[in-house]
């Protein structure tokens, strides 16, 4: 009986050690730090747990968090692209690595990103991303990997990839409608006749924008819907993949 005691003893002992034992991980050290406001010291601990567990989702975002609070824009987007690289299945990382990347004029990182995550960011096109001319021009210099400080207008013009307005205006924030997006697209094709001629809801034949339309359709340029309407807003996507097939045939330096 006094052994049963002795054995209880020892249990109760080292059970109540464990609380004295425990030594808190990086990642609990960071939360403390990040609680009390302390981000640099946070991120270190942060930092640190994430090269032991490079697939834990909660470090980076927490990193992300700190930086925000840092003002470290540069240093936002590396976990944000390592949250893409862990396949994190959350849209507002691709929303916003896409976000940073035209805030630091990272034209072709824009462009093939949204190549690469349309799937997930299409829903959010016209909230978040009106196809402006500008945009267009972003997009142009993503797709000829031209990511120097030339402003993307400048540069579209001068390579003709844009026309200019007959007063000699840019109008950079207009925002491109189905109507316009076909017809910038069919000046960098080759005035070819198409041979193929399909009926449209909205668009009539004798339209000014039923050729060009069929002639992106028939070069294989976009996709024919029967159901386009000239008068609503442009999609990014409508562009970006439309660009990706003229860069691909040699219609883009």
């Amino acid at each position: 009986m006094p052994c049963r005691h002795h054995l209880w003893a020892v249990v109760l002992i080292l059970s109540g050690c464990g609380s004295f034992l425990h030594r808190a991980d990086n990642f609990e050290q960071g939360l403390n730090s990040y609680n009390n406001k302390q981000y640099d010291e946070a991120v270190n601990h942060f930092k640190a747990y994430h090269d032991e567990h490079p697939t834990h989702d909660s470090t980076l975002y927490y990193l992300f968090n700190c930086y925000k609070q840092l003002n470290k824009s540069q240093e936002q987007i590396l976990v944000l692209e390592k949250l893409v690289s862990i396949g994190v299945d959350d849209e507002n990382v691709y929303l916003n690595l896409i976000y940073f990347y035209r805030k630091h004029e990272r034209y072709s990182d824009v462009y093939n990103s949204l190549l690469r995550f349309s799937p997930l960011t299409e829903e959010h096109e016209i909230k978040y991303w009106p196809l402006t001319r500008g945009f267009f021009a972003e997009l142009i210099c993503g797709a000829v990997a031209h990511d120097t400080k030339t402003d993307p207008m400048i540069f579209c013009v001068t390579r003709g990839y844009l026309p200019l307005f007959p007063d000699g205006q840019q109008y950079q924030d207009d925002t491109l409608t189905q109507a316009s997006l076909i017809m910038l697209l069919d000046r960098l094709l080759e005035p070819t006749y198409p041979r193929n001629f399909h009926p449209m809801k909205h668009i009539s034949t004798k339209s000014y924008l039923y050729l060009p339309y069929m002639r992106l359709v028939d070069s294989g340029i976009l996709q024919f819907d029967p159901y386009l309407t000239p008068d609503e807003y442009a999609r990014v996507s409508m562009a970006t993949h439309a660009l990706e097939k003229l860069h691909k045939r040699g219609h883009l330096d």
